[in-house]
Protein backbone atom coordinates (compact mmCIF):
# COMPACT_ATOMS: atom_id res chain seq x y z
CA UNK A 1 0.00 0.00 0.00
CA UNK A 2 1.52 3.56 -0.48
CA UNK A 3 2.17 5.59 2.00
CA UNK A 4 -0.08 8.75 1.02
CA UNK A 5 -3.15 6.35 1.14
CA UNK A 6 -2.16 6.15 4.68
CA UNK A 7 -3.10 9.66 4.90
CA UNK A 8 -6.49 9.79 2.91
CA UNK A 9 -7.45 6.61 5.11
CA UNK A 10 -6.86 8.59 8.39
CA UNK A 11 -8.34 11.75 7.34
CA UNK A 12 -11.74 9.40 6.81
CA UNK A 13 -11.55 7.88 9.94
CA UNK A 14 -10.38 11.66 11.81
CA UNK A 15 -14.49 12.82 10.08
CA UNK A 16 -16.26 9.52 10.63
CA UNK A 17 -14.86 9.71 14.51
CA UNK A 18 -16.06 13.77 14.66
CA UNK A 19 -19.31 13.79 13.08
CA UNK A 20 -20.12 10.52 15.79
CA UNK A 21 -18.84 12.76 18.93
CA UNK A 22 -21.03 15.40 16.88
CA UNK A 23 -23.96 13.42 17.29
CA UNK A 24 -23.36 12.16 20.93
CA UNK A 25 -22.69 16.30 21.47
CA UNK A 26 -26.06 17.00 19.91
CA UNK A 27 -28.26 14.29 21.77
CA UNK A 28 -27.17 16.11 24.74
CA UNK A 29 -27.62 19.37 23.60
CA UNK A 30 -31.41 18.06 22.60
CA UNK A 31 -31.85 16.41 25.78
CA UNK A 32 -30.57 19.66 27.61
CA UNK A 33 -33.48 21.70 26.07
CA UNK A 34 -36.35 18.93 26.14
CA UNK A 35 -35.41 18.90 30.00
CA UNK A 36 -35.40 22.82 29.85
CA UNK A 37 -38.56 23.49 28.88
CA UNK A 38 -40.06 20.30 31.18
CA UNK A 39 -38.63 22.66 33.93
CA UNK A 40 -40.52 25.81 32.85
CA UNK A 41 -43.68 23.52 31.81
CA UNK A 42 -43.47 22.60 35.46
CA UNK A 43 -43.13 26.22 37.05
CA UNK A 44 -46.04 27.52 34.90
CA UNK A 45 -48.52 25.14 35.84
CA UNK A 46 -47.11 25.39 39.28
CA UNK A 47 -47.66 29.13 39.50
CA UNK A 48 -51.10 28.65 37.83
CA UNK A 49 -52.16 26.72 41.06
CA UNK A 50 -51.16 29.45 43.00
CA UNK A 51 -52.77 31.68 41.56
CA UNK A 52 -56.18 29.44 41.15
CA UNK A 53 -55.60 29.09 45.17
CA UNK A 54 -55.22 25.35 44.58
CA UNK A 55 -52.38 22.97 46.12
CA UNK A 56 -49.49 22.24 43.20
CA UNK A 57 -48.70 18.27 43.04
CA UNK A 58 -45.51 17.81 40.83
CA UNK A 59 -46.09 15.08 38.60
CA UNK A 60 -42.60 14.01 38.82
CA UNK A 61 -42.29 13.45 42.77
CA UNK A 62 -43.30 9.66 42.48
CA UNK A 63 -41.11 8.42 44.93
CA UNK A 64 -41.17 4.76 43.11
CA UNK A 65 -40.20 5.79 40.33
CA UNK A 66 -36.67 6.12 40.17
CA UNK A 67 -36.25 2.89 39.93
CA UNK A 68 -37.33 2.36 36.34
CA UNK A 69 -35.94 5.71 35.67
CA UNK A 70 -32.47 4.84 37.19
CA UNK A 71 -32.16 1.11 35.18
CA UNK A 72 -33.52 3.69 31.89
CA UNK A 73 -30.36 6.12 32.72
CA UNK A 74 -27.46 3.49 33.23
CA UNK A 75 -28.89 1.69 29.77
CA UNK A 76 -28.78 5.18 28.25
CA UNK A 77 -25.77 6.08 29.63
CA UNK A 78 -24.00 2.78 28.46
CA UNK A 79 -25.34 3.64 25.10
CA UNK A 80 -23.70 7.43 25.11
CA UNK A 81 -20.23 6.00 26.59
CA UNK A 82 -19.43 2.96 23.76
CA UNK A 83 -21.04 6.35 21.10
CA UNK A 84 -18.84 8.53 22.58
CA UNK A 85 -15.44 6.38 22.91
CA UNK A 86 -16.13 4.78 19.57
CA UNK A 87 -15.87 8.25 18.08
CA UNK A 88 -12.86 9.30 20.35
CA UNK A 89 -11.11 6.00 18.85
CA UNK A 90 -11.81 7.00 14.91
CA UNK A 91 -10.41 9.88 15.80
CA UNK A 92 -6.97 8.88 17.65
CA UNK A 93 -6.80 5.81 14.98
CA UNK A 94 -7.29 9.06 12.11
CA UNK A 95 -4.30 10.79 13.18
CA UNK A 96 -2.06 8.03 14.24
CA UNK A 97 -2.92 6.69 10.01
CA UNK A 98 -2.04 10.74 9.47
CA UNK A 99 1.02 10.25 10.62
CA UNK A 100 2.00 6.81 9.29
CA UNK A 101 1.15 8.34 5.56
CA UNK A 102 2.87 11.91 6.75
CA UNK A 103 6.42 10.39 8.46
CA UNK A 104 9.67 10.84 5.41
CA UNK A 105 10.42 7.45 4.07
CA UNK A 106 8.38 5.12 6.05
CA UNK A 107 6.94 2.61 3.13
CA UNK A 108 7.45 2.63 -0.32
CA UNK A 109 5.75 6.39 -1.75
CA UNK A 110 3.68 5.79 -5.23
Amino acid sequence: MCQNWYSVIGQVLDVIGFLTIAFEWYHQYKRDHEKRIGELQRAYEQQAAEIAGEDYEDPGSDKDNWRMYQKLFLEEWRWRSKVFFTGATLVILGFLFQLLGSWPHLFTAC
